[in-house]
Formats: structure tokens, sequence, C-alpha cells
């Protein structure tokens, strides 16, 4: 199983197939963006997208322990999950759990 980015002939299929199957529909992802697919040879299996970190949650930067200034310096380093879909045809245990894996090393790097 491979994550990776979308290429850019893959946006429509990417966009549609989120519109198509994610609970909250698809639009658009506002501010910078990070859109994977997960692959099993050549079959699409998940689609993930990353977002841009909101630039205030109290919960957030006050479990961090983020002062105003140490923010606006670190906030660039936050990625919030917008979406993250299994595709219908796709059934293994845990498979949620080992893409957000693979996912989240890509982000890392």
């Amino acid at each position: 199983m491979v994550v990776r980015p979308v290429r850019r002939e893959e946006w429509p299929r990417w966009r549609h197939l989120m519109r198509e199957h994610h609970y909250l529909g698809f639009e658009r992802i506002v501010g910078e963006a990070l859109c994977y697919v997960a692959c099993r040879g050549v079959q699409w299996v998940a689609l993930l997208g990353w977002g841009s970190a909101a630039l205030k949650c109290g919960a957030r930067d006050r479990w961090i322990g983020w002062d105003r200034a140490l923010q606006w310096r670190r906030l660039q380093l936050v990625a919030n999950n917008v979406r993250f879909l299994i595709l219908p045809d796709c059934h293994e245990a845990n498979l949620a759990s080992r893409l957000l894996k693979l996912n989240l090393k890509r982000l890392s790097q």
C-alpha cells in the first residue's frame, strides 16, 4: 500500500470521488492544501485532504501551551485533516489506522 500526492491530472477524479462518497461532500479546501491518494497497485483505496491550521483554536493553543508570538511562528507546522475517505469497495481491518500512519510519515517529511 502506498500513500502519495494526487497528480495534477488526477484532481478531477479525486474531487469527484470526494464529492460523491464523503458524508460532508466536497467543494474546496480553504487555505493551503495537500491532497493524497492511497493505492494498492493501481487501485485507489482512500483519499486524504489536509489544510492549513485554523488561525485561532483556543483548546489547541492551550493544550500546546503557545503564547501569541510563538503561535504565529509555529502555526505553519500544523496541518488539519479536513477530509478522509475510504472508498466504498475497500473493506479491510485496521485500514484507516494504517493509511493515516503512512500519510503522517509523508506529511512529517
